[in-house]
């Protein structure tokens, strides 16, 4: 189902872009063009002066809007941190209903959900077991959240550089034709210049958004990893002040904290 929908969201981004060019398109429909996209002639020459850079530029743009719409999706709150989890687990934990509470999380596949899952299915082997288990699940969920994200880093670096490369195509194209003419006219060098200036333009047009989407996305899983991250611990101390009063509250270990940060920006963004 996962990969279907994440199938679906880029197909869909694709297709987002295609509207958009037929909108562009606007007064060209009108002339009674029978091609897919009817740009006007100025868009279309627009693209054209561009070189073939604009066909990498053009793909980093789909892969890019189509990430983020599938992880915007993959983050709304009931996706990852729903209220009737928390709710259940807080009234099921402190009273020592963990049978019940594990019927609960049995209902959603959420990040939440599996880690306090993982937690509850070892306490027979103690809160120290506990603990790890929720730590360990913690870690596989962040590479879950951060699914994706590298693919849209990539692009917020990769698209720059390849307007700057259509840059370095058209200035050479440029001073080509300046070499086999001999002389030095403006529209004999106007057409590199465009091309060099097009593709600047366009490659920071894709990568701009996307590094803002990558950083706005990242926050966001961020921050959702510390909230479960409170939540399960909150829920372990209850317990632990439940069946041992005079022990000493737990805390996230700093070491698991950090690893648990590394596995979101490193591991969970090769999706």
């Amino acid at each position: 189902m996962a990969r279907a929908l994440s199938a679906g969201v880029w197909l869909g981004g694709a297709g987002v872009l295609l509207a958009a060019g037929a909108a562009w398109a606007g007064p060209a429909a009108e002339g009674g063009g029978g091609s897919l996209l009817n740009f006007t002639p100025a868009a279309w020459d627009f693209i054209k002066k561009g070189g073939i850079t604009m066909v990498p530029l053009g793909l980093c743009s789909i892969v890019g809007l189509a990430v983020v719409f599938e992880r915007l999706f993959a983050f709304r709150r009931e996706k990852v941190v729903p209220d009737e989890v928390v709710h259940a687990s807080e009234r099921y934990w402190r009273r020592g209903d963990f049978e019940e509470a594990l019927r609960v999380y049995e209902r959603f596949d959420v990040p939440l959900a599996r880690i306090l899952r993982a937690g509850l299915q070892r306490r027979h082997l103690g809160i120290d077991e506990m603990e790890r288990a929720m730590v360990g699940s913690g870690q596989h969920e962040s590479s879950v959240l951060g699914r994706n994200l590298r693919a849209l880093g990539v692009i917020a670096n990769l698209a720059p550089m390849l307007g700057f490369f259509g840059t370095v195509i058209g200035m050479l194209s440029a001073f080509e034709a300046i070499g086999k003419a001999g002389t030095v006219t403006p529209t004999l060098v106007a057409a590199g210049i465009s091309e060099a200036l097009i593709t600047t333009v366009a490659g920071l047009a894709v990568g701009i958004p996307a590094l803002a989407g990558y950083h706005y996305l990242r926050s966001r899983a961020d921050r959702y990893l510390f909230e479960m991250e409170n939540i399960a611990f909150d829920l372990l101390d209850a317990l632990v002040i439940a069946e041992a009063p005079g022990r000493k509250p737990l805390r996230p270990p700093a070491r698991a904290a950090g690893e648990g940060r590394a596995a979101a920006q490193d591991a969970g963004e090769d999706g």
